[in-house]
């Protein structure tokens, strides 16, 4: 067996010939190890005589068995000294572990030597304890815990180690780290400091205790049972208070024009406490609160300034932007031959699509490009300004029936002319045009599409209506809707979409028939109020900024602002007055740093969209199937109700919430606040920490129980 084998571990028994006398070196080696083998609970319970021959014993039969040793994996986690020359107190934390061999015989020891004096191995806790030592509920096969010891004169050397039995002589060193904290400034130099702070209506003030250690953190030493007395009188209210290198501005001098009121002191040895009545009403426009706050130690009672800054006082910058969403009015018209018919089961299908029943064609039979372009700006507005008077928005819907692909080019020039006339007009005026067309067609005017759908859009297909299950059965115009499919078994079922060519119309109603096929049951057309003193921006490639009714923000210099990623629409922008020289307008996003930089009273804001209205189609489908594999069609005769949105999914409601999103603080911007997780951060203010980060703090209340969250 090796002599020279550490701490911690155990053998099994076996004789060994050559071991030594009882007495011995190498005997009381065997015997330490064969009480590690028979563990402390065990060897303790016999008398002295009778413990001491049984552990030699032990030995022997380990030497002889020459059994190898094992690792019970015992040492100290932690083992930190600290000693403060201002309150004569030493603090000692301690966290070990063990796998075999403690108990609730166990006791930790210590051993420290000053100029004055040597205390030899004492059991730790049976020393008077300056403060309060609770006991530490550890997981098993663990120790930890901590103590404060009066220790007038710096020591020189401290140990710390486990006695695995009171009784017992075996023992575990720990490699004890010592930490000297001189006398000096009460907010660097003392190992506790107090500081206050406010619930969400800032009245109500909560005093904390905070250990400040070298090397061990407040909840940790908090973790390891100490607890510290102290106790909180003499509040006074007034401006703010700053002290560099001194976040939590314990022990500075409280100004003497500060307000006293009349609170009853409180003291605790919980680690916060609030003030039984709140702060008074006249101290409403305060920043702080110093008090008087008294700690105990080793020479007596400690008193210095707290200090209670008020949180940021933050809300909304602008809670929701309302804007009335209306069914437009529809203007309609049916462009088609006159004098010919190209398809009358194809002409239906339009005009029950578009609700064109009762709507007389504008005849395209010998139709000239400038003529014709000339003949619908004229029907188009003699159309326009017969509904204006109604005091609604308009939606142009238009069918056009032709079997002339060049017909377009003409058709959209007089949009582009019509709606270009309407673009910058306010309520009543026309929001856009809708157009469905023969054939699929893709708009070549580069600024139609901002306002017109036109539908077929062009999409590839095989052409081969076998195949209809794998296309794009809900295939949109200038946006694709919401798609219409069904499963049943391992078939795919696609529904006809409800706006096709003319040839994909009459290949399906050929193969199945026209009930099969579909109709629209309601078409509407939801457009945003524009009121008079509406502001259009145009920000291409993007859209269109509108700025509806006036709309603004208006903030102090001194103010800040918060912005959060939410789920939230986030088209706005602002602006900055007229008379100001802006940089066009800025994503609300960059209103925080803007208003840091430069500060204006007022922000205009808006919202940017990217098409003037959504096309709401509700229609009645019927599911069918074509099998190729199996030469089959199968028509399932089973209608299905259905929704298609085209255009933009803003105008879906009229309401648009920024209240999670931009975030305005009018007061206190400067002073530390909560974060989401309950922690006060006294090193991030509002104005510098907040400017595109999320600001939503979790505030102490009366009554939540608990010690706060405080690292």
């Amino acid at each position: 067996m090796d002599p020279r084998a550490p701490a911690g571990t155990h053998a099994a028994a076996g004789p060994d010939p050559g071991a030594g006398a009882p007495g011995s070196e190498q005997t009381n080696k065997l015997m330490r190890r064969g009480a590690q083998f028979f563990g402390a609970r065990f060897v303790s319970r016999a008398p002295a005589l009778a413990r001491r021959l049984a552990l030699l014993l032990v030995a022997l039969l380990a030497t002889a068995c020459k059994v190898p040793l094992e690792d019970i994996d015992a040492g100290f986690v932690l083992a930190d000294a600290a000693w403060f020359e201002a309150e004569e107190t030493l603090f000692v934390f301690y966290e070990l572990t063990a796998e075999q061999g403690l108990s609730a015989d166990s006791v930790v020891e210590i051993r420290y030597v000053t100029d004055d004096v040597q205390v030899d191995w004492t059991p730790l806790h049976a020393l008077p304890q300056v403060h309060t030592h609770v006991p530490t509920e550890c997981v098993f096969e663990r120790r930890c815990g901590s103590a404060s010891l009066h220790v007038p004169a710096e020591p020189r050397a401290v140990r710390l180690r486990l006695r695995y039995h009171r009784d017992g002589e075996l023992a575990l060193d720990a490699a004890t780290r010592l930490n000297i904290v001189e006398a000096g400034p009460a907010h660097t130099n003392r190992s506790l400091l107090v500081y206050g702070v406010f619930d969400e209506a800032n009245r109500a003030i909560q005093w904390r205790a905070r250990h400040q250690f070298p090397a061990v953190r407040n909840e940790q030493a908090q973790r390891l049972g100490l607890r510290r007395h102290f106790s909180v009188d003499d509040r006074r209210y007034g401006a703010g208070l700053t002290a560099r290198g001194n976040p939590y501005l314990y022990g500075v001098a409280c100004p003497g024009d500060h307000t006293a009121y009349g609170a009853d002191p409180v003291d605790t040895e919980a680690r916060a406490v609030f003030d039984p009545d709140d702060l008074p009403e006249a101290g409403a426009e305060a920043a702080t609160v110093c008090a008087q706050a008294t700690v105990r130690d080793a020479t007596g009672d400690f008193t210095a300034t707290a200090v209670a800054r008020k949180n940021p006082e933050v809300s909304p910058a602008f809670p929701v932007l309302r804007s009335p969403i209306r069914d437009a009015l529809q203007v309609k018209f049916l462009l088609a031959p006159c004098a010919r018919t190209i398809s009358a089961r194809h002409l239906a299908m339009q005009r029950q699509r578009l609700g064109l029943g009762g709507v007389d064609p504008i005849c395209i039979d010998d139709w000239q490009p400038a003529a014709l372009q000339r003949t619908l700006e004229a029907r188009f507005r003699e159309g326009i300004e017969a509904a204006r008077p109604e005091g609604r928005d308009m939606v142009l819907v238009i069918g056009l029936h032709h079997d002339t692909p060049a017909i377009t080019d003409p058709v959209e020039a007089a949009l582009r002319a019509t709606l270009d006339g309407e673009a910058s007009r306010r309520t009543p005026r026309v929001a856009g045009a809708f157009l469905l067309d023969s054939y699929a067609h893709v708009i070549e005017d580069e600024d139609l599409p901002d306002t017109t759908l036109w539908c077929p859009s062009m999409i590839v297909t095989t052409g081969d209506l076998g195949d209809l299950a794998d296309q794009v059965t809900g295939a949109g115009c200038a946006v694709l809707p919401d798609n219409l499919a069904l499963s049943l078994g391992p078939f795919t079922i696609g529904g006809l979409p409800i706006l096709p060519s003319r040839d994909l119309y009459l290949d399906f109603i050929e193969r199945w028939s026209e009930a099969q096929a579909g109709e629209v049951t309601d078409l509407t057309f939801r457009v945003p109020e524009l009121p008079p003193s509406a502001d259009h921006v145009d920000i291409q490639p993007f859209g269109v900024a509108t700025f509806f009714n006036g709309e603004v923000i208006t903030a102090e210099p001194e103010d800040a602002f918060s912005f959060c990623e939410t789920d939230e629409y986030e088209g706005f922008v602002f602006r900055p007055p007229v008379q100001v020289p802006a940089p066009g307008l800025l994503p609300i996003a960059a209103l925080p740093a803007y208003h840091a930089g430069a500060p204006q009273p007022t922000y205009g804001l808006g919202i940017v969209w990217d098409f003037p209205y959504l096309m709401r189609l509700e229609y009645e489908a019927v599911a069918a199937i074509s099998v190729s594999a199996f030469s089959a069609s199968v028509p399932f005769g089973v209608p299905i109700d259905a929704e298609q949105d085209f255009g933009s999914e803003l105008w879906l409601r009229d309401t648009f919430s920024l209240e999670d999103s931009l975030a305005h603080c009018r007061r206190f911007c400067d002073q530390p606040t909560f974060d989401s997780a309950g922690v006060y951060q006294v090193a991030a203010d509002f104005r510098g920490s907040y400017m595109s980060t999320c600001y939503r703090p979790d505030f102490p209340e009366r009554g939540d129980g608990g010690f706060p969250r405080d690292p």
